[in-house]
């Protein structure tokens, strides 16, 4: 994906690689992907998943705007 031109499935515009931001604890993380659903934490709201996640990446037209997630491994920061 991060070698291609992807098109934008609405308006046939370019669509540019990005990420998005989570703030966690004072630190800033790129959001990952975790199988299953989230369990209750007393407290932290949600526990701490056991398994390693998977990055998400974000891609959005600079067209339109419309904007699509994808998340695999290959997307781990560098």
């Amino acid at each position: 994906m991060a070698t291609t031109k992807n098109k934008c499935l609405k308006c046939d515009g370019d669509m540019v690689r990005g990420f998005i931001l989570d703030y966690a604890n004072g630190a800033i993380v790129v959001p990952n992907w975790y199988e299953g659903v989230p369990k209750k934490s007393f407290w932290q709201r949600t526990s701490e998943p056991t398994t390693e996640g998977i990055p998400v990446v974000a891609f959005r037209c600079s067209n339109c705007g419309f904007m699509e997630f994808y998340s695999h491994k290959k997307h781990k920061a560098k």
